[in-house]
């Protein structure tokens, strides 16, 4: 299906000569307004989120009853954050990309690519976001690597509930 692109003063020419073989994707702009106008919705997303003032968690973490627990504890001493869950890394991107999160709390073991490479991956595109890198192994090792891309290192084990939900406070400022 030939196209000519809607983007105000654009007008080029694109597409096949043959039908799409989804209609759906006829969004009448060409490759390069199509990116364009998803940068600056993305940039109005950003700003509407800054002025209603909605503050994104995203929990990256594989154990089911360690996610449910750690959202269920951040959602009742801040049940004005918006919590969403991924449980792999590959999730984790998406939804960064998705949800654009202000916090995410992140594990370190994950199935496929480990935490520290998804966090080395979401720091390079979006640094504004804050990473807690979640971890039961409290190895120097771990914590060194971890706090090279990530903002926060916390040990499951040694670390209390109060102690995390403190930090968001303090993070987020919330009373």
């Amino acid at each position: 299906m030939i196209q000519r692109c809607s983007y105000p003063g654009c007008g080029i020419v694109y597409g096949e000569k043959e039908p799409l073989a989804d209609q759906r994707i006829t969004h009448g702009l060409c490759p390069k307004h199509y990116e364009l106008a998803w940068k600056e919705l993305r940039a109005d997303m950003d700003y509407s989120n800054a002025m209603t003032g909605i503050l994104k968690v995203l929990i990256v973490e594989d154990n089911r009853i360690f996610r449910e627990i750690l959202k269920e504890t951040v959602h009742h001493r801040f049940p004005t954050l918006e919590l969403d869950e991924a449980v792999d890394g590959q999730e984790a991107l998406q939804k960064t990309e998705i949800l654009r999160p202000n916090l995410i709390f992140m594990d370190i073991k994950l199935p496929g690519e480990n935490g520290l490479e998804v966090t080395k991956k979401i720091k390079a595109r979006h640094p504004e976001i804050i990473v807690f890198v979640l971890s039961a192994y409290d190895y120097p090792e771990y914590r060194e690597e971890s706090l090279k891309y990530a903002d926060y290192f916390f040990s499951k084990n040694s670390s209390t509930t109060n102690s995390i939900l403190d930090l968001v406070n303090s993070v987020f400022h919330i009373q």
